[in-house]
């Protein structure tokens, strides 16, 4: 009878396999937590830039990622007192209220038709163009009707609405955040941002 040769040195290389991937899985939960924190660190400091009002959090994209690639994704949701104060900064409307609306966002505020003041309705459509979040003028409500903004705007010589139609940005000026997307929500706005992290 023939004996069978000893096992050890196949449960040494299955030892040796397991340590090496187990080192490996330690070393890469560490650096996503070490990562983690430097790239909260730069979006911290990012926004700070922003416009206050507007809150700012690390998107679920693996840090590893983020700092191979050179850029922090992060998320960046906008109140609508955030963007009335934006609207307000950016124009002439020291009376605009932004507010969110079912189908997108609304603008409420007064102009002066026919000789009386009324408040108007200006919806607003939102797009992210050249790095910014863009929110424009799309129609106006105004007594039962629906008109573009272009029209109502030439016809009562109102160059706020001009102002509207031609959108606002934010971040206005040099800013680390780049808006890469923008959708309205029921509270308001979720941008889509990337910050470089050198």
């Amino acid at each position: 009878m023939i004996e069978s040769a000893p096992r050890r040195p196949r449960r040494r290389w299955i030892v040796a396999v397991t340590s090496v991937v187990g080192g490996l899985v330690v070393l890469g939960v560490l650096g996503e937590v070490v990562l983690r924190y430097i790239i909260d660190d730069r979006i911290e400091s990012a926004a700070a830039e922003l416009p206050p009002g507007m809150s700012v959090a690390r998107d679920d994209t693996p840090a590893l990622w983020q700092v191979a690639t050179g850029r922090a994704t992060l998320r960046v949701e906008v109140p609508a007192q955030a963007l009335s104060d934006a609207a307000r900064e950016a124009t002439d409307l020291t009376d605009v209220e932004v507010t969110p609306a079912s189908d997108g966002l609304v603008a409420r505020l007064p102009l002066t038709v026919a000789g009386t003041e009324q408040t108007v309705d200006v919806l607003l459509s939102v797009a992210a163009e050249d790095g910014r979040a863009v929110l424009r003028a799309d129609s106006v409500q105004l007594g039962g009707l629906t008109l573009p903004v272009d029209t109502l705007a030439e016809q009562l010589d109102v160059a706020e609405l001009d102002q509207l139609a031609e959108g606002v940005e934010f971040p206005e000026g040099e800013s680390p955040v780049e808006i890469s997307s923008a959708q309205a929500t029921a509270e308001g706005l979720e941008l889509g941002a990337e910050v470089a992290m050198w």
